[in-house]
């Protein structure tokens, strides 16, 4: 049987690659006759995501078939990505005096479990305007095991044909038998065919920074971790301005949260195993019409199952406060004593393997996306407005640190970028104005900490 799902896993797999491989062909035609930039980095971000899919696709057909009978995992879970968020990092004359910096990026994520992957929204123009990148996705990975690895890849582009200074080789190669002799022209221009020229059809997206998230990861509220960069020059050449951290929600929803792992009609009435715990109703007709349970007990790592010499019944015993508290199942027969006990002893396992996700049901987003990729919004606030500057005075628990909205005097619907800079005192000016007696107690809070991740 093992042996039989192992070869149907391989066929499926087969299947998908045969897919990939036909999505890929059919976007290299269609980015080769893309003549609209939206088009294109829609069609490059295709082409990628398709190639990386097929990549994960091929790795795991090798792995199962030097792995002829897969080990058992236990349950399995739904995992939810979204509030995915970045921060960028400009420097003070990019952003708030708006000239310096004038690289303009489309950027996208890949999210990846094993051999599913999503891609996200393409945010595009990103520029010295944005403070952070905000995607809008909500990403739904099912069948996820409680060793899975969650890897989160951000790619970017930078766009080159726009009226900014880093376009300049492109517009002086568009420009120049207008300008020039067609002799001096070809040697001004022989300088810049290693770029234009390379042989790649269309945009070419690279990779600007990875991380990776397990089950100790796991949350029901946003969170913040680590980005590793794949570019530590930020400031010159095609690499994003990411500052190396962002936050996202990523929780877990075992399936034995949601559904029945077990449920069967006993001498003394009828149970049910959900959720890590054993419910006991009068009868099957109660448990339909969803009445409160006669007894009920929790079935956690802790729990303790303890078998009759005679007659086919189960204690199940938890201590609660110091004190040894049961729920007693008597099964019609030995084979249902065998089911039960092989389900809760699983069941026990399940919750010991997914940990925090076991303890509290999280909450599984709708998946959706906006997909308005090429239509740039005002910003609905930053992660640099809501977070404080100065750290707070212990001996005073009155006091509350100020965000930059109360330092700036901005209203909540105010952003930074909306500031001009002729018309409000930077937060330097703002800083040797107040006076010198709390210089020894102010410093500069980073809105992303490596000691603050939670």
């Amino acid at each position: 049987m093992a042996a039989f799902m192992n070869l149907r896993g391989e066929l499926d797999l087969e299947q998908k690659i045969e897919v990939e491989i036909k999505m890929r062909e059919g976007t290299t035609k269609l980015l080769a006759a893309c003549k609209h930039q939206a088009q294109s980095l829609e069609a490059a971000k295709s082409l990628l995501t398709s190639n990386e899919r097929m990549s994960a696709y091929m790795a795991e057909l090798q792995r199962r078939k030097r792995q002829q009978i897969p080990k058992p995992i236990g349950c399995k879970a739904r995992l939810c990505l979204s509030d995915l968020r970045m921060p960028l990092i400009w420097r003070d004359t990019d952003h708030f005096k708006n000239k310096g910096d004038y690289r303009r990026f489309a950027v996208f994520c890949l999210a990846k479990v094993g051999t599913e992957m999503f891609d996200t929204s393409l945010l595009c123009p990103v520029d010295r305007s944005l403070t952070d990148l905000t995607f809008p996705d909500i990403l739904v990975f099912n069948q996820v095991p409680s060793d899975f690895t969650f890897t989160l890849e951000v790619y970017s582009h930078m766009l080159r044909d726009d009226m900014s200074i880093a376009s300049t080789r492109r517009k002086i190669k568009n420009t120049i038998h207008t300008s020039i002799s067609r002799t001096v022209g070809k040697k001004l221009a022989a300088s810049l065919r290693d770029e234009l020229n390379s042989g790649k059809i269309g945009p070419h997206f690279e990779l600007m920074a990875s991380a990776r998230l397990t089950l100790d990861e796991v949350s029901d509220s946003v969170r913040t971790h680590d980005l590793k960069l794949e570019h530590t020059d930020i400031r010159n050449g095609d690499a994003l301005p990411l500052f190396g951290h962002f936050c996202c929600r990523l929780a877990a929803q075992p399936d034995c949260m949601t559904r029945d792992v077990v449920s069967s009609s006993l001498v003394n009435g009828y149970a049910s195993l959900q959720a890590f715990n054993l419910r006991l109703w009068r009868d099957r007709q109660h448990w339909l019409q969803g009445t409160q349970p006669i007894a009920q007990a929790g079935v956690d790592r802790d729990t303790v199952i303890k078998c009759t010499k005679n007659g086919n019944d189960l204690i199940i015993v938890n201590e609660i406060e110091g004190k040894e508290e049961s729920l007693t199942l008597k099964l019609v027969s030995p084979e249902d004593r065998e089911m039960w006990l092989t389900h809760l002893t699983e069941h026990i396992k399940d919750n010991e393997r997914w940990k925090g996700a076991a303890e509290k049901t999280m909450e599984i987003y709708t998946p959706g996306a906006a997909k308005n990729s090429f239509q740039k919004t005002y910003r609905q606030g930053s992660l640099y407005d809501e977070t404080p500057l100065i750290d707070t005075n212990n001996e005073n628990a009155e006091y509350t640190r100020p965000t930059v909205q109360d330092i700036f005097g901005l209203t909540p619907s105010t952003s930074l970028s909306s500031c001009s800079s002729s018309s409000s005192p930077t937060f330097r000016e703002r800083s040797l104005s107040s006076g010198g007696s709390n210089k020894s107690r102010t410093r500069s809070h980073w809105p992303f900490s490596r000691n603050n991740h939670d």
